[in-house]
C-alpha cells in the first residue's frame, strides 16, 4: 500500500480542487472532502510541510482507492474538456524498399519511432465502468456514431495490474501505473505516452503505414575493373544497404549479402561477384574461374594456384589478372553451373 499527500479533494460542488490553487482566503469560503472516501478535510497551507488536504477528523482512508479514483476523474475530465486527448507509443516502421530490395529482411530492415494521434479524432465518448465483454473497463472511450469502431480501455493501476487474461485479450488497452498524485497531474499536462511498464499500451497495431528508407544492412561491396581485376570491401568497410556507387571508374559495383557465402575460402564473394559479372555480358578472364585453378591456401596466402605450372611453365601462384594473358585459360563452366543456384542476394549499382 502507498502512502500519499493528498494534493486534491473536492469542493462543496464535487469540483475537483488541486491545493496549488487554494489561498487562505479560498479556503475561508469553502468546504473540502475527501475523493476516495467522502469524509471532511481540511487544506494546510503551512510554512514547513507542503500544501495538503488532511481528513479533518485525523483518521486516514485508502491513498490505493484516492489515487485510483483521481486518476480516472481527471482523464475523464481531460477528455471531456479538451479539444486534444494525444497518445504516443511505439510503432515499426518498415523500410520503403521492402517490396523491391534483395536484401529485405524483415526483422532487421525497420525502424522504431513514437506514433503520435489524438483520440478525440477517433472517439467522442468517455464513461466510467463500463462492461467490454468479460471485463470492465476503468474509462472506456467509444464513438457514438460509428458503433462498428473498436473501443479504447483505460486502465488505472495503483499497485495490481491488469489480469493477464485481459492484458493478452484482442482489447485495445491502455495500462497506467500511477504512483502519486505527480504522476496524475503530468498526465493532465502531457500526452499519455508509452514508457516502459508505466504506461503499456496493449492490442494496439504496431506496424505504421509509413515507410522510409532505411540503412539497416551492411553489405559486401564487388567492384570489377577494366584490367579484369575485381575488389570486394573488407568487413572494416562495409557499406549500407542504400549506399550508392563508390568508384566510377569501375566498370560493375554490386552489393552483395554476406550472410549467404565466404569471403574468402571456397567459394568466396569473389568468385559470386565474377559469376555475375559474366551474367552481365562481361568478358571475364579470371584465375578463379579457370579450369586449371585450384585452391592456393594450403601452400600461399594466393587464393590461385595452377595446376599447369609444371607442365606448362605457368605462373605456380597467378594473380586473378594474368588469366588475361594465358594461353591455356578455359572457362570452368562446371564450377560456374555448380554455384548459380546458391549465388547470394546481390544488386547491380
Amino acid at each position: 500500500m502507498c502512502t500519499v499527500r493528498y494534493h486534491f479533494a473536492y469542493d462543496e460542488n464535487n469540483s475537483i480542487i488541486d491545493i496549488d490553487n487554494v489561498s487562505s482566503e479560498y479556503r475561508k469560503e469553502h468546504d473540502f472532502h475527501c475523493i476516495s472516501c467522502g469524509a471532511l478535510m481540511t487544506a494546510r497551507l503551512g510554512n514547513e510541510k507542503a500544501h495538503h488536504f488532511a481528513h479533518k477528523g485525523g483518521e486516514s482512508c485508502s491513498s490505493e482507492t484516492y489515487l485510483h479514483k483521481l486518476a480516472k476523474l481527471m482523464l475523464k475530465r481531460k477528455f471531456d474538456n479538451s479539444q486534444f486527448f494525444g497518445i504516443e507509443y511505439t510503432l515499426r516502421v518498415k523500410c520503403s524498399r521492402n517490396l523491391s530490395c534483395p536484401f529485405y529482411q524483415k526483422e532487421k530492415c525497420h525502424d522504431i519511432i513514437m506514433g503520435k494521434y489524438d483520440l478525440k479524432e477517433y472517439y467522442d465518448t468517455c464513461m466510467e465502468e463500463q462492461q467490454m465483454g468479460d471485463y470492465r473497463a476503468d474509462l472506456l472511450l467509444t464513438n457514438s456514431t460509428r458503433k462498428d469502431r473498436v473501443p479504447v480501455s483505460i486502465e488505472i493501476y495503483v499497485t495490481h495490474r491488469c489480469v493477464e487474461a485481459k492484458r493478452s485479450s484482442a482489447l485495445k488497452i491502455i495500462e497506467i501505473h500511477i504512483r502519486s498524485d505527480n504522476d496524475i497531474r503530468r498526465l493532465m499536462d502531457c500526452p499519455v505516452c508509452e514508457n516502459g511498464q508505466e504506461i503499456v499500451f496493449y492490442g494496439f497495431k504496431r506496424d505504421s503505414v509509413k515507410s522510409v528508407l532505411l540503412d539497416k544492412r551492411a553489405l559486401f561491396r564487388f567492384l570489377l575493373f577494366q584490367s579484369g581485376k575485381a575488389y570486394v570491401s573488407n568487413y572494416e568497410d562495409m557499406p549500407v544497404c542504400n549506399e550508392g556507387r563508390r568508384n566510377r571508374s569501375a566498370i560493375l559495383e554490386l552489393n552483395i549479402d554476406g550472410n549467404y557465402c565466404n569471403y574468402v575460402g571456397e567459394p568466396s564473394i569473389y568468385d559470386y561477384g565474377l559469376i555475375r559479372a559474366l551474367q552481365e555480358g562481361f568478358d571475364i578472364k579470371s584465375c578463379r574461374l579457370c579450369k586449371f585453378r585450384r585452391s592456393g591456401y594450403e601452400t600461399s596466402m594466393n587464393p590461385n594456384f595452377c595446376c599447369l605450372s609444371k607442365k606448362y611453365g605457368t605462373p605456380r601462384y597467378p594473380e586473378a589478372t594474368e588469366a588475361g594473358l594465358c594461353n591455356f585459360f578455359v572457362l570452368d563452366n562446371d564450377k560456374i553451373t555448380r554455384l548459380i543456384p546458391s549465388m547470394p542476394p546481390m544488386e547491380k549499382l
